[in-house]
């Protein structure tokens, strides 16, 4: 199944990151290019810290990071994720692409109920690319009223906080510097 959920900054697509279909659809719905990577959106931040090569120290900026943020890191787990091939072959075409991982942590109980259900989540702005974000529920049922229509998505409606889009960044090796893909 594929979600369209509020974040901190707009509406997203989503889906679990079991579900090999469901983000192959979450590519042809936005008309997005499989050269650019999918967020995946985490639990909390015990997960950052057993599942990433981020410091104890940059898990705590992260905690008291003031804005929403995306950031870039390295993890095993997911990489072997990303990566895994079965007797039907490769799941993910485009696993190459995941250099780094781009992680969010979900800011709500409705997000971590998701998460909890279906494992992290891939996630993207609910949008078609190089359109703009959308953070009018009216506007999204507009957007995916055909799949809405046909049951390929379902709206998770509840609070929406709108902020401008997350900070993207990347901490440089295993201090605090960072370095910024996307800053507001």
């Amino acid at each position: 199944m594929i979600y369209l959920i509020p974040t901190d900054t707009c509406f997203w697509i989503a889906c679990s990151i079991n579900e090999t279909k469901s983000y192959e659809k979450i590519y042809k719905i936005k008309k997005r290019n499989y050269e650019k990577a999918l967020a995946i959106m985490v639990y909390d931040f015990n997960w950052l810290k057993e599942n990433t090569s981020l410091t104890k120290k940059q898990i705590n900026f992260l905690k008291n990071y003031k804005k929403p943020f995306t950031v870039l890191t390295n993890s095993n787990s997911i990489s072997l994720w990303l990566n895994y091939e079965n007797e039907n072959g490769i799941w993910f075409q485009n696993r190459n692409i995941y250099k780094k991982i781009a992680l969010r942590v979900a800011h709500n109980d409705s997000q971590k109920k998701l998460i909890k259900k279906l494992w992290p989540i891939f996630l993207t702005s609910a949008n078609n690319s190089w359109k703009k974000e959308i953070y009018d529920i009216n506007k999204l049922k507009e957007t995916f009223s055909y799949y809405l229509d046909k049951k390929i998505v379902k709206i998770l409606n509840w609070k929406i906080w709108r902020n401008k889009t997350s900070n993207i960044f990347e901490f440089i090796w295993d201090n605090l510097d960072l370095k910024y893909l996307r800053k507001n």
